[in-house]
């Protein structure tokens, strides 16, 4: 159990506590956290806000920093005049950092994608994916293996998760690819123990390989999930039975809450194909589903489906592992090496040659480029 953290008093407005670093004037700490230090105080100093953006801006910082502020809450009404020029400078520094990464991206070479394979314990079970997105993208950054932003107005990390795990269930190995630039050159053990030493409780990494940015995404390479279930003594004959006369038939219905001409409704799903290899051993029923990127039947609700029990008496259930399809991108390299390494050529090409000459056939002159 975590130990309640010690009170202590808040400093005054504008005074940080004795021993405590001036935000601004700090040289060891970056701009970013010099921002992110202003903004903790009770009464912010826009002024010195303001003064960062060109060390922001030097750093790379601004799009960090404009996602920072747009998450600070201030009471209703209190909006000073610095803190309105502040956003609208931020904004404009921020702009200019998406669209200089846009331009970027296109030519990095250096860019590459993390494949990840872990564990996911009882601790987490209860993070819906867009939590566990945020913490595995955290444990990322404290790594320093920090995934590039996405060009979006708000940029977010470029981490995707394989096929979703739901909430409440453990799992022995799940995926993720995380995009990041530029790839570290160390090998694999390395990066395992850099991931391990921050990783939290419930978050066990396996492997992770690094893979070229035109890499198939893990959650369209996802074909089938294995299970295992420890059925409870008392409903072990019923559940045999039950599932014998699954593997017999050749469709199977349950009901699934849905929409039918945009109507809420309870329709009829045939699921006798989604499930297959269905074993048992010492009371503990092992089975595997198909998935895909565009199926995400609970098991939770098909087991119990075919059992005739409600969801919530399925407890237990644990996914063994996700099976991935080979990567047709990977098998066919180079079809798409050759173009990324060209367009970087052409870009260095014309830059650095102002008398090239590009002839069109269709007419008679050159055109001069420089």
């Amino acid at each position: 159990m975590d130990r309640p953290q010690a009170y202590s008093p808040q400093p005054a407005a504008n005074q940080q506590p004795p021993g405590y670093p001036d935000p601004v004037n700090n040289p060891s700490a970056s701009a970013l956290q010099r921002f992110e230090q202003i903004l903790g105080a009770l009464e912010p100093d826009w002024e010195a806000a303001l003064a960062l953006l060109p060390d922001l801006e030097k750093e790379s910082g601004a799009e960090a920093a404009q996602a920072r502020l747009r998450h600070h809450r201030r009471p209703k009404g209190s909006h000073p005049s610095k803190l309105n020029q502040l956003k609208i400078r931020l904004g404009v520094a921020a702009e200019k950092a998406r669209d200089r990464r846009s331009a970027e991206t296109r030519l990095d070479s250096e860019r590459g994608i993390l494949r990840l394979c872990f564990g996911r314990g009882e601790p987490l079970a209860r993070l819906n994916p867009a939590q566990f997105l945020a913490q595995l993208a955290s444990v990322l950054q404290a790594a320093d293996l920090a995934p590039t932003l996405s060009l979006e107005r708000t940029p977010r990390p470029l981490v995707a998760l394989g096929h979703p795990l739901p909430v409440g269930l453990t799992s022995r190995m799940e995926w993720a690819d995380a995009e990041i630039s530029p790839m570290p050159k160390e090998g694999e053990d390395s990066l395992l123990a850099r991931l391990t030493a921050v990783a939290p409780i419930g978050l066990v990494f396996s492997s992770c390989e690094a893979l070229p940015a035109y890499a198939t995404p893990v959650l369209e390479l996802s074909r089938f999930a294995h299970w295992r279930w420890p059925c409870p003594l008392e409903l072990r004959l019923e559940a045999e039975a039950r599932l014998a006369d699954f593997e017999a038939a050749t469709h199977f219905c349950i009901e699934k809450a849905g929409k039918v001409g945009g109507q809420k409704a309870v329709k009829q799903i045939d699921i006798r194909d989604l499930v297959e290899a269905l074993s048992w051993d010492n009371g503990e029923l092992s089975f595997t589903t198909r998935i895909s990127a565009h199926e995400a039947l609970n098991p939770q609700k098909l087991l119990a489906g075919i059992l005739g029990l409600e969801p919530t008496t399925i407890r237990g259930l644990e996914r063994i592992a996700v099976e991935l399809a080979d990567d047709p991108r990977m098998l066919q390299a180079e079809r798409f090496e050759p173009k990324l390494r060209n367009i970087y050529e052409d870009a260095v090409l014309l830059s650095t040659a102002p008398n090239l000459q590009i002839v069109d056939d269709d007419e008679d002159e050159p055109m001069h480029l420089g």
